[in-house]
This record gives C-alpha cells, sequence and structure tokens, in this order.
C-alpha cells in the first residue's frame, strides 16, 4: 500500500478519480452496514470515458492495495480502470465475506487446525459442527456492493461503461462464484473467480454453504445461473500440497476435493450435471493455468490474457505470451466434450 494515499473524501466532498493509483471511500447502502469501505483503484494513463473497468476482489486477507497494486502493470497495458474494495475483518467476518452475507453467521465448533511454520493452513471440522446462522434476504448480500461501486466509479471517472468485468482470487472467488449462483441480475459482464478455497453447489440436495437448499434460490432460476458468464480459474499446482493460503476441510468439502484444483474441477463437473438435470446448457467455462499454485498475481495474469486478450479457456492456459504458445497445445481450443473430461 503507498502510505502517502489517503481518501478522497474530505468533509463530504467527493472528487473526480485521478490518473494513477489512489483510494476513496465507499458508503455500502445494505441494511446494517454503516463503516466505509475503501476502494483502491488505478486509472491508466490512456483513460477515456470508453475505458473498461474491472472489480478484483481480494482474498482473505482484504488486502486490496495489493491487489490493485499487482494490477497495475495490466491496467496500463490493457487500458482497463481497476478498483478493489477492501472489506475490513473486524467488520466483516467469515459468513460477511467469503459466504457473501447469504447467512447471518457461521460457527465453526470442536475444530482442529494444521500448521505451516507456525501459520495455520487448514482447519478441520465435523459437518454437524458447522453451525449456520438465518438465510438473508438478497438486499444484504455483499456483492449487490459491487454494483453500487461500479456506479459510483461511473460518476467519479465520468465513465460511458455500461457493465463491468470482475476478478476475484480465493476467498474473493469464493464470493464471485456465488454471485453468478445468486445474483444473475447484476451489472458484471464478465466474472472469473480464482483459485477458491470451497464451492457452493447449484444442488438443493444440502443446506447452504456446501448447495442452495434453503436459500432463496428457486430451481425456476437455474436457466439464467448457467448461462451467466463465468470462469472457473485454477492454479495446476493449488493442489492439496500447497501450503500457501488457508483450506476449510469439513466431510461435505472434502467430497469436493483436498486442494483448490480438484475442489474446482468437481464445482465446474457437478454443476453441467445439474444443468443437464435441469435441461440448461451450461454456458460457464473451466481453465487450469499451467504451473501455478496459489497465487494471485499470476491467477491475475492468467485473467487478464482471458479477458483482454480473448485467450481461449481450455483445459490448460499459460500466463505467458501468446507468441510462446502458437505451437502448444496447451493453447489450442478444445471442444465442449473434451471440456467435460476435466
Amino acid at each position: 500500500m503507498n502510505l502517502i494515499e489517503e481518501p478522497l473524501v474530505k468533509k463530504g466532498v467527493m472528487p473526480d478519480l485521478h490518473v494513477g493509483s489512489g483510494n476513496f471511500q465507499f458508503n455500502s447502502q445494505r441494511s446494517g452496514e454503516k463503516a466505509p469501505i475503501t476502494v483502491f483503484y488505478h486509472m491508466p494513463k490512456k483513460y477515456t470515458p470508453d475505458t473498461k473497468i474491472l472489480l478484483v476482489v481480494p482474498g482473505a486477507g482484504r488486502n486490496a492495495w495489493d491487489y490493485r497494486d499487482s494490477w497495475v502493470d495490466l491496467s496500463e497495458k490493457y487500458n482497463v480502470l481497476v478498483v478493489s474494495p477492501s472489506y475490513s475483518e473486524e467488520a466483516y467476518d467469515y459468513a460477511a465475506y467469503h459466504l457473501a452475507g447469504i447467512v447471518t453467521g457461521i460457527e465453526f465448533k470442536n475444530y482442529t487446525v494444521s500448521k505451516v511454520n507456525g501459520r495455520i493452513n487448514k482447519y478441520h471440522v465435523a459437518d454437524k459442527d458447522v453451525i449456520t446462522g438465518e438465510v438473508t434476504p438478497p438486499n444484504a448480500w455483499l456483492f449487490r456492493d459491487f454494483d453500487d461501486i461500479f456506479n459510483q466509479v461511473v460518476h467519479l471517472a465520468n465513465s460511458n461503461r455500461q457493465n463491468y468485468d470482475v476478478f476475484g482470487h480465493s476467498a474473493g472467488g469464493q464470493i464471485l462464484h456465488r454471485m453468478a449462483i445468486f445474483y444473475t441480475e447484476s451489472k458484471a459482464d464478465r466474472i472469473i473467480a480464482s483459485n477458491s478455497g470451497s464451492y457452493t453447489l447449484p444442488s438443493f440436495e444440502s443446506e447452504y454453504p456446501f448447495g442452495v437448499k434453503g436459500t432463496t434460490l428457486q430451481k425456476k432460476s437455474f436457466t439464467k445461473v448457467f448461462s451467466q458468464n463465468l470462469t472457473v480459474l485454477v492454479g495446476e499446482q493449488d493442489n492439496d500440497t500447497e501450503k500457501r493460503g488457508t483450506m476449510l476441510h469439513t466431510s461435505s468439502l472434502d467430497r469436493q476435493g483436498l486442494g483448490r484444483l480438484s475442489r474446482g474441477k468437481t464445482f465446474y463437473n457437478e454443476s453441467r450435471r445439474s444443468a443437464n438435470e435441469f435441461g440448461s446448457e451450461l454456458e460457464w467455462g473451466f481453465c487450469m493455468v499451467e504451473g501455478v499454485g496459489h497465487d494471485h498475481r499470476k491467477m491475475g495474469q492468467a485473467a487478464a490474457r482471458r479477458l483482454y486478450d480473448g485467450q481461449k479457456c481450455t483445459t490448460k492456459m499459460s500466463i505467458w505470451p501468446r507468441s510462446a504458445l502458437l505451437h502448444s497445445a496447451y493453447y489450442i481450443g478444445v471442444r465442449r466434450e473434451e471440456i467435460s473430461k476435466v
């Protein structure tokens, strides 16, 4: 974080955004949320009112300044205005952030932990000891802020954009795949959920957060859910041996897989099964990024290539320039039936 940065809001005045990096304060309109959220941004030198806007959702560290900084070069390269909101851990706990506020709270009882170099990297808890609060109405969900942040950015930057792209990594990826399922009316155009630690399956067989049973989602909504422009992005090395990040292990989640890679594959394939069951076609993409683990910077590079270079969503993709991939099987697009082998 640039320590000389200060929030741009002073005495209630909201100035225009400037070229380069900065931040501003956003006040959520969701019920019960009063604390302002700091939004970090980078406006590229070639910005015009038609420049695309990308919202970047941080992981569990809530370090939006780092995520913004990791996108600065990409912002300049692709002429994209990048904005990243920082939700504090004090005001937004696991249920409010990772689970997008769809339940009022969550408690993990009788859990054990695994550590790497003194740092907790795994929580182990029985399904019966995962206690969730009440399901909340849609106006309480976290991702409803994203449209409001976008609208504020459009105003501050004098933008002509009608929609935005959104990328989230780790906990941010958890939020975004849930956004694709629960908030289909958003202004988000393309959604990239990267290296999620756990998934909500689009299935009525399990209660939230493992499935959608007991939520406000209805079966008739699934056709629109499966038509969302969602990409499930996973790192090839973000498997059960990855030591970075923190993983939650329950019986239900471990049936999805022991690492983020296997859980992403399960989510995609189970979603295809659900789509077939409901007579819908799954329009989502699945991409595995070659040689990358739990690294938001490298996953961001892959997301940028997907969004702004038009790289096809294949069973494997690379963060390297296209010229280095012209003869690589990893760059060749695969047919829908081949994706099913993932």
